[in-house]
């Protein structure tokens, strides 16, 4: 037993979990960009089913209604929660906003699309499971390797319930921009994991430390302006208007995100520069990833105005963005302020 859970065996474990994640984040776009977020009115059921139906003739006649006043049911007692914590606004836009009253009729490919990535979340869900059984072998080299195990196990699942709250609101924004922020805090506690159990080693330089760590942290913002922004392009997405005057519908956060891509450049032009005053050449290499990554992102986000909002771009330029927190937060594991 002790020689199957070397350290080998659980890096190879934690990358597979890392990247499962990363394709999460990429089919959950894809959902989006389909349309099929409300593909299954239910959770964690399909229509009432563990395996959606292919049609709408085993439905009730007023399935419709149905699953509406189960949603709103939820809903309420959410609004309840929430109200009891002070979070009156949130509350009122829970009950109220006319948005997580529609309902969306049966459309079996949809439906199929959603189903497929609640199975992918479910697949993580037990890689996330056997990731945090076997990061308690190195509890010894760090009492935090397991612990962070630990953490990423039960943010799963809490991803999961907030993925249930995310339907029952019918893809109200601010809980959509949630579950992308939890998503990027997994995937920053599965890189700790990594680079703690690995032992990695560090660099001591303040400039870049702390243009590094500025930079991580300024990208948040960017992250949260990003899914604010989809999330207009969803609400566009079931509206008449044809996707070449979407453009004109995109609210200030879109402009304020647009800019402030150029401040991100400009940190990771920045981080490259000091990273070649320490003649590291792994950290040079990654520097230029990160810039190679954020041009990429850029063109992308320019990509979908020009060419009205293609469907494969858009997945790409979250994956983009993703890769881009991820870099970020690993190289400010290796770099430190002091030794």
């Amino acid at each position: 037993m002790r020689k199957l859970i070397n350290q080998k065996n659980f890096l190879r474990i934690n990358a597979i979990t890392l990247g499962s994640v990363f394709v999460l984040i990429l089919v959950g776009s894809i959902v989006r960009v389909m349309g099929a977020g409300m593909g299954c009115p239910d959770w964690p059921k399909c229509f009432g089913s563990y395996i959606p139906p292919t049609s709408a003739e085993g439905l009730p006649e007023n399935y419709q209604d149905i699953f509406k006043e189960q949603r709103l049911t939820k809903n309420e007692r959410l609004a309840n929660m929430f109200s009891k914590l002070g979070y009156e606004e949130l509350s009122k836009q829970i009950t109220n906003d006319p948005n997580v009253l529609v309902e969306h009729e049966f459309n079996a490919t949809k439906a199929w699309i959603e189903y497929i990535n609640r199975l992918v979340g479910v697949l993580i869900g037990l890689l996330v499971f056997l990731n945090m059984v076997l990061s308690f072998s190195f509890r010894k080299k760090s009492i935090w390797i397991p612990f962070m195990g630990v953490a990423i196990f039960i943010l799963t699942g809490f991803q999961g319930w907030v993925g249930s709250l995310v339907v029952s609101t019918n893809l109200l924004h601010g809980f959509i921009t949630f579950h992308m922020l939890l998503a990027l805090l997994i995937v920053a506690l599965l890189i700790w994991m990594n680079v703690m159990v690995r032992d990695l080693s560090t660099i001591k330089h303040r400039p870049l430390f702390i243009v590094g760590l500025l930079t991580t942290l300024l990208f948040i913002p960017q992250i949260i302006l990003g899914t604010e922004v989809r999330g207009v392009i969803d609400d566009l997405l079931i509206s008449s208007s044809g996707r070449n005057e979407w453009a004109d519908y995109l609210s200030t956060n879109f402009y304020i995100h647009r800019s402030y891509s150029w401040l991100i450049l400009i940190g990771v032009v920045s981080m490259n520069y000091y990273a070649r005053k320490t003649k590291e050449q792994w950290l040079i290499s990654r520097t230029i990833q990160l810039i190679i990554l954020v041009f990429l992102a850029m063109i992308a986000g320019i990509a979908m105005v020009r060419f009205d909002f293609p469907y494969w771009i858009q997945p790409l330029h979250l994956i983009f963005a993703v890769g881009i927190f991820s870099l970020l937060f690993y190289l400010t594991l290796r770099i430190k302020l002091v030794k």
